[in-house]
């Protein structure tokens, strides 16, 4: 399993809800971890994984407003990549609720991992010079 993820200021896009939203969601995928390592993931997994998708979702129409008021032209691609993701979670929930004793937790954290990092460093570091205007 992937070790946890660090705000560093890499990360940073320079419009303060969108860090700070990413910073929430850094923080909620290492309380994730967290709760694997420390051997308590299966009663806290599905709060937590719930919690999760609904941020995300509540971060997607946040910069999705922020894409719009600022004619970012890459909206439609980036809104399909949330929708995407969005998708990705629910599958991933109804199978952990489905089996959890079976449930791939490494897996799923190396995927959030790599999500996460991937679409703070490229995908939204596109839109942030048209936000910033």
């Amino acid at each position: 399993m992937s070790a946890p993820l660090v705000w560093t200021r890499q990360y940073a896009t320079g419009v303060e809800m969108i860090d700070g939203d990413h910073q929430t969601l850094f923080m909620m995928v290492n309380g994730l971890h967290a709760a694997i390592e420390n051997g308590d993931a299966a009663p806290q997994l599905p709060a937590l994984f719930r919690r999760l998708s609904d941020y995300v979702d509540g971060h997607f129409a946040r910069e999705e407003r922020l894409m719009r008021a600022s004619d970012y032209p890459g909206f439609t691609e980036h809104q399909a990549g949330h929708r995407e993701l969005s998708a990705t979670l629910g599958r991933l929930l109804a199978g952990f609720e489905a089996d959890p004793a079976n449930f791939p937790v490494a897996e799923l954290m190396d995927f959030l991992g790599n999500w996460l990092s991937a679409h703070v460093l490229k995908s939204d570091m596109d839109y942030v010079p048209y936000v910033k205007g």
